[in-house]
């Protein structure tokens, strides 16, 4: 199984680098398919810029074909043939609370395990929150987001033996990202957590571990 975790996507030349490394193929003959749901979740009236932007540096860095395959819009059959070209499937964050339970629905749970085999995943935000373990702690999300029932059921899809925190260490975030409050409230979690800046990745290759841009402070685990 191949993946990358990002916070915020080719953020970085450095981040963009790493795709031909993992996919096998220079960057201006990768095949993308997005998969980008999580955004219907974002309150109204919330600036969606940051959504813009992101899907402007695939544009900019990903010379083959670039596709979006709507989940919602075909069943499971159809879902799996709109990604049979791709050789990247790219799942765009948003409300961390949508993806488990939209796929969970759709069955694209059980389809993107199977893709795994063959293709790389590569999730920003929310989209790599989901790939992970879920993290237990319910107060952790009551301070992340206020409501920690949807962020717990159903579960994320646990295809990594770690997960991550995002847009960790960004001003805007500042409240959510005290080291010492996600210590306390990730000590008991039996596994990692990354707090990824903006310009970091994780790389999964086979149960090998690379960071991109650095390593990250990590929480969990018996920290």
């Amino acid at each position: 199984m191949k993946l990358i975790l990002a916070s915020q996507g080719f953020t970085t030349p450095e981040i963009a680098d790493a795709i031909p490394k993992i996919v096998g193929k220079p960057l201006d003959q990768v095949n993308v398919a997005i998969i980008n749901e999580a955004y219907v979740g974002i309150a109204p009236a919330e600036d969606e810029k940051w959504l813009i932007w992101e899907l402007g540096l695939i544009k900019q860095y990903i010379g083959g074909i670039i596709s979006f395959v709507n989940l919602r819009a075909y069943d499971i059959d159809e879902i799996k043939r709109r990604l049979e070209f791709a050789d990247l499937i790219y799942i765009v964050g948003g409300q961390s609370g949508i993806l488990p339970k939209l796929f969970l629905e759709t069955g694209f749970d059980k389809l993107l395990r199977e893709l795994a085999g063959t293709k790389v995943i590569m999730g920003t935000s929310a989209g790599s929150m989901v790939l992970g373990q879920q993290i237990q702690n319910a107060e952790y999300w009551r301070h992340l987001y206020g409501d920690p029932d949807k962020y717990m059921n159903p579960p994320m899809l646990g295809f990594v033996d770690f997960n991550i925190r995002p847009h960790f260490g960004r001003p805007d975030h500042a409240e959510k990202n005290q080291p010492d409050a996600l210590m306390q409230l990730l000590k008991n979690e039996r596994f990692p957590i990354y707090g990824l800046r903006d310009d970091q990745a994780v790389i999964y290759d086979n149960d090998k571990i690379e960071f991109v841009g650095g390593e990250p402070l990590h929480f969990g685990a018996g920290k």
